[in-house]
């Protein structure tokens, strides 16, 4: 029985240079005084930098600028001046046309009635995103908030192996077996560990009935591991991986060999480096529930 339902759940599994920021007033004692100012000034400005970079205007980010101030990239590099500043905004989007920013503000903190710091993250690209901290310096002249002083401060992406790195535990051969037959499953890093490859097969009676690979990663647009399962009957599916306490939620979606689509929610639980226990709940194939299946231990193979 387990054996059967095990199967079942096989096959239902189916050089950024412009964001903003500071040194000098970083370093001094911060006096904090009570707000006069409303912060919404401040963040109108940031929507105001967005609405500016996203349509590729050098000409107004450099305005949110005091004359003779200064922005430093996250290479380092300063520039000084509006006129500098919009050159190098102008070079910026010639070599990477089009390209998009989301800032997300973390804490302003106001210093006086006419200057405050900000302090964010301000993400470039949707698909392969690059993210920079950002310190500014917000000095209010004539009425406007302007930018004294800007630096950014790139953030180094994750490695794969370092989003889930967890998952190296699975590194291994696995397999449950009875009277009635035997699965094996086998993980292993491919691709410089950019990916996991898992390789199974259910046999009965010393017969292999099943078998497929499935394929783990991190999905850059939707910021999730991910992974693509194909089997021997032609069936396939993709899934989600999500951390537990105990090891990994899977939710599953995908469609047999006939065009039947399938979903479920399968956990993989770790009792101990050497022991694994599967379950599959929420399970559906075309329009008809399926019972939930029995749990499932596996062991490693020594």
């Amino acid at each position: 029985m387990k054996l059967t339902q095990f199967i079942t759940g096989l096959l239902l599994i189916g050089s950024i240079s412009g964001t903003m920021l500071i040194p000098q007033l970083l370093n001094a004692e911060e006096t904090r005084v009570p707000m006069t100012v409303n912060e919404s000034e401040i963040r109108e400005c940031a929507k105001a930098f967005s609405n500016a970079f996203n349509s590729g205007d050098a000409k107004a980010i450099a305005a949110q600028w005091t004359m003779d101030g200064d922005y430093t990239n996250e290479a380092g590099i300063e520039f000084n001046g509006r006129e500098a500043i919009e050159k190098e905004y102008t070079n910026f989007f010639k070599q990477y046309p089009g390209v998009k920013i989301k800032i997300d503000i973390e804490e302003i903190k106001m210093l006086s009635e006419t200057s405050a710091i900000e302090e964010g993250t301000a993400t470039l690209g949707e698909f392969a995103p690059v993210e920079c901290h950002y310190v500014l310096i917000h000095v209010k002249k004539n009425g406007k908030w302007l930018i004294a002083s800007a630096r950014d401060m790139r953030i180094e992406a994750k490695s794969n192996f370092e989003r889930f790195s967890e998952l190296e535990k699975l590194i291994g051969t696995w397999s449950h077996e009875t009277s009635a037959g035997k699965i094996e499953t086998t993980y292993r890093w491919i691709a410089n560990k950019k990916f996991i490859e898992r390789k199974f097969s259910v046999s009965i009676d010393g017969k292999t009935t099943l078998s497929g690979t499935q394929i783990i990663g991190w999905e850059p647009s939707s910021q999730q591991i991910t992974s693509w399962l194909f089997d021997s009957t032609g069936g396939n599916g993709v899934a989600t991986w999500t951390p537990t306490e105990k090891g990994w939620m899977i939710q599953s979606s995908g469609v047999t060999s006939d065009g039947t689509t399938t979903a479920a929610t399968n956990y993989w639980n770790f009792s101990n480096n050497d022991t694994i226990t599967w379950n599959s709940t929420n399970r559906i194939m075309g329009n008809e529930p399926l019972a939930e299946a029995a749990e499932l231990t596996l062991k490693r193979n020594k």
